[in-house]
C-alpha cells in the first residue's frame, strides 16, 4: 500500500476544500490511515476522523458512503455499488498481483461504461 500517496491525495483535496471518502480494504485497520495523517507533515494539519459520516475527510470500510459525493479515494478491490454519486473517483494500483488484477477489472468496468479515464504513474513518486 503506498501510505504516502494516499497522505498526498487527501491533503491535496482538503486543500482544494473538497471532501473526501478514503475507502479502505478490510486488511487495513481505520486508524492506520489516520495516524499516517497524523504524521505525514510536522506544520500542517489534516481534518478527518474515521467513518463514512466524517467530514471533510473520511476513513472507512463501510458499506456506505455517508453524506459524501465529492472524492472517493478507492483502496479497495471492488468498485462499491454507489461510486457514481461522486464527481471524482480515484484507484490506486500498486505493485501486488491481486491488487492489478483487481484494479484491471475495475479498469474495464469504468471503460466500458465511458467514463473518463486518466492514468498518472507516481511510482517513481512514492515507495512507502
Amino acid at each position: 500500500m503506498m501510505f504516502a500517496l494516499v497522505c498526498t491525495l487527501i491533503k491535496k483535496a482538503y486543500s482544494q476544500n473538497k471532501q473526501v471518502l478514503c475507502l479502505i480494504p478490510d486488511d487495513i485497520t481505520p486508524s492506520e490511515i489516520s495516524s499516517r495523517l497524523w504524521k505525514f507533515e510536522n506544520d500542517s494539519f489534516i481534518p478527518h476522523d474515521i467513518g463514512a459520516e466524517s467530514t471533510p475527510i473520511a476513513i472507512s470500510n463501510g458499506p456506505l458512503p455517508g453524506s459524501h459525493d465529492e472524492i472517493l479515494l478507492n483502496l479497495q478491490s471492488v468498485i462499491p455499488p454507489w461510486f457514481s454519486q461522486f464527481d471524482r473517483v480515484i484507484e490506486i494500483i500498486y505493485q501486488d498481483l491481486n491488487n492489478e488484477q483487481a484494479k484491471r477489472k475495475n479498469f474495464r468496468f469504468y471503460k466500458d461504461r465511458g467514463y473518463p479515464l486518466k492514468f498518472h504513474d507516481l511510482s517513481d513518486s512514492f515507495t512507502s
